[in-house]
């Protein structure tokens, strides 16, 4: 029998080998001990009972690549309460492999608690919902799940008035409000029959029961269940999260309090209870910052004015001088910046002008803010009782002039840039930017276990840094990549960089000229992505491409782009890192990549503004030396994988990645995983990158 050590504080073991090496944990640094003989034994039985278990609840006759390496990671990460942290390529079935490891994990311990799946895009909602119907159809599962969309979206009310589909979320809110309380003349129909009181109506009880022995239901199909009773699919699908074990929603579940009370706090459910899986991860630093962020444009203050006037409110010329003020800022940022560029102001810089232009103090400003804020209730009033959208732009400006007083703190950046609508207009935005994003994120460390997981998770530091996780209580794992390493090409071309200092229209028209030939010579679709809109706009004025041509815009919709895709088999789409097509979108047919090729146009390092180094400064103080890894390096990784992990979806699916900057050659490349810097290949010349795609696509016919 092998010779084992194990951990005593996280549990890992190790070989006779690795204890040699070092004699203690490599997660933790606690003292190794040795493995009795009987401690052996019970270890090999219990990962006897365990595989049996993955086994039952995995609804499929074999398991992906590393997928088993998966799955009990996730289980142990259950079992003892921790937070992993999980990298593991698109394909290696992580939607299926943690839903397996928590029905394993319930039934080797009955008090588990619930599981939480949290996830950004109706697509991966909809990949959770058919592995469970997978699992209760193939596994025998007894299971009940509560799966959630947005409450504007399984409002029947957006269906018969389309004006509340295009409002405001924070509107529709205040709609939903307004007219549970009957305050448009009449109260909502649907949310009365779902309730008796403060009891579920005997209708929802029903539904509920029916969904308990039929589901698990998509939140499509228990609107259409609902619609025929009448009763508010949304509240109906609050009612079921109380019986739910499984509770499937979006991030703002746990990261936003009020969300989080409405719905596990009405649900009897404790955060303490919670297993809660955050699917692509890597988004949670941003996503949590967004969420304590907030901006006001000119267009809103105009509107709110006219607002004022039509409604007969008196606002203290509070708006008038808030204008005044906005515009001013905006034709000096415009001068010095030009358009889309931060410049960083403090909160006096806007308060200390408008106290003074209305003679008040720092109070009497905050007592006519809240005072417009009620007002702005009235307004909503008034306009539904006139037939248009329960919006209020009032209420717009108070609540963003609250948060720009209150919100006061380093962890705070103000700003004011000037940017175009969708008309060519130039306006001004005002902004509050959340700079530390552990303000949300950091109640993850309250949960039973979580799970952050996604194809890209490749730094886990920043991660654990940035998001305020217990370090003590982490683990993390990283899958390889499961596809074979011929099905995949990357080449940097070593002859071109879109560096700042670089930029010029020489490097432009030879960006452009490489474009030209590489795309004529790959066989298929093709997506080119570029760092900025500016750098995409300059190279597409000297570009020349035969090839149809789709170019994103701040107001593309991501299913005009599949259309374009699914319409053309030789097409070009242009889009931006960080934009609407680079990540999240699904380019996929039949559940494989409609890519023949990504193609990176230099690397999408974050803009340098004044709000880029205020972020850089509040890192500097927190995480020191790593300051500029955390703000620079690793956004500009994570964009450059999200791009590329466009191509790859399926185990059958071949391609190729071109960096097109000499930059990814020299120090960043050691940020990559190993098996692309492996996989790597640098030219200087155009026609050896041209060579290579040659080669790849004969070796593909070949094979």
């Amino acid at each position: 029998m092998k010779i084992l050590y194990f951990c005593r504080r996280c549990g890992e073991t190790y070989s006779f080998k690795d204890y040699v090496k070092s004699r203690f944990c490599r997660k933790c640094g606690t003292f190794l001990k040795k493995m009795s003989d009987e401690e052996m034994k019970l270890k090999t039985k219990n990962a006897d009972e365990i595989h049996r278990l993955i086994k039952k609840y995995f609804p499929y006759q074999s398991f992906r690549p590393f997928q088993l390496k998966v799955v009990r990671s996730a289980l142990d990460t259950i079992r003892d309460r921790r937070i992993g942290l999980l990298s593991s390529p698109c394909g290696t079935g992580k939607s299926i492999s943690v839903l397996s490891a928590y029905f394993a994990a319930r039934d080797l311990e009955q008090s588990i608690g619930r599981l939480l799946i949290l996830t950004r895009t109706r697509n991966q909602l909809e990949i959770y919902s058919r592995e469970l119907r997978n699992i209760k159809k193939n596994c025998d599962a007894k299971f009940t799940a509560s799966i959630f969309k947005s409450k504007r979206e399984m409002c029947p009310y957006t269906i018969e008035d389309p004006k509340l589909r295009d409002i405001r979320y924070r509107d529709f809110l205040h709609y939903c409000k307004n007219m549970r309380e009957g305050r448009f003349g009449g109260t909502c129909k649907y949310y009365d029959r779902t309730y008796r009181g403060w009891r579920p109506s005997w209708q929802t009880q029903e539904i509920v029961n029916k969904i308990k022995i039929e589901g698990p239901l998509l939140p499509d199909e228990v609107y259409m269940v609902c619609l025929e009773r009448e009763v508010c699919p949304y509240e109906v699908t609050k009612n079921l999260a109380r019986y739910a074990d499984i509770i499937i929603g979006n991030y703002n579940y746990i990261l936003v309090e009020s969300v989080r009370n409405a719905i596990l706090g009405k649900a009897g459910i404790r955060v303490g209870d919670i297993n809660c899986v955050f699917d692509e991860a890597h988004n949670l630093p941003e996503y949590a910052s967004g969420i304590l962020s907030d901006e006001l444009t000119s267009t809103a203050v105009r509107r709110a004015l006219k607002e004022v006037r039509r409604f007969g409110l008196d606002d203290y010329d509070l708006l008038e001088n808030l204008l005044e003020i906005m515009v001013t800022y905006g034709k000096s940022v415009y001068n010095t910046y030009g358009l889309d560029v931060e410049h960083v102001i403090d909160t006096r810089d806007l308060v200390n002008p408008l106290t003074e232009r209305l003679n008040i103090t720092f109070d009497r400003l905050n007592e006519i803010i809240s005072e417009l804020s009620d007002a702005a209730e009235y307004v909503r009033l008034e306009r539904v009782k006139a037939g248009g959208s329960p919006l209020s732009y009032l209420s717009r400006c108070t609540s963003f002039l609250t948060d720009w007083t209150r919100l006061t703190s380093s962890s705070y950046a103000k700003y004011v840039k000037v940017d175009v609508d969708r008309k060519g207009r130039r306006r001004v935005r005002l902004g509050v930017r959340c700079l530390d994003p552990s303000l949300a994120s950091s109640i993850i460390n309250k949960l039973r276990s979580a799970i952050l997981m996604s194809g890209t998770l490749w730094h886990r530091d920043y991660y654990i840094d940035v998001l305020g996780l217990d370090r003590n209580r982490c683990r993390y794992q990283e899958s390889l990549n499961p596809f074979p390493p011929e099905n995949r090409l990357i080449i940097v071309d070593k002859s071109v960089t879109t560096k700042f200092e670089r930029r010029s229209v020489g490097e432009y028209r030879r960006i452009a000229e490489h474009l030209t030939k590489i795309i004529c010579k790959i066989n298929g679709r093709v997506a080119v992505y570029y760092p900025s809109y500016e750098v995409m706009r300059e190279i597409s004025k000297i570009l020349k491409l035969n090839t149809p041509l789709l170019i994103e815009e701040k107001t593309t919709n991501i299913l005009d782009v599949l259309k374009f895709m699914k319409s053309q088999e030789h097409c070009v789409v242009f889009g931006v890192a960080r934009g609407k097509i680079s990540e999240g979108i699904d380019m996929t047919n039949g559940g494989r990549s409609m890519l023949s090729a990504v193609i990176n146009v230099g690397l999408p390092y974050p803009k340098r503004t004044e709000l880029q180094s205020a972020l850089y400064r509040y890192f500097r103080e927190k995480f020191g030396d790593r300051a500029i890894e955390y703000v620079n390096d690793i956004p500009c990784l994570n964009a450059l994988a999200q791009s590329s992990g466009r191509l790859l979806r399926s185990p059958e699916d071949k391609g190729i990645i071109i960096i097109m900057d000499r930059r990814a050659a020299g120090k960043f490349k050691w940020r990559l995983p190993k098996e692309w810097r492996e996989e790597m290949k640098k030219h200087m010349k155009i026609e050896k990158i041209l060579s290579r795609i040659e080669n790849f696509y004969s070796i593909k016919k070949q094979a």
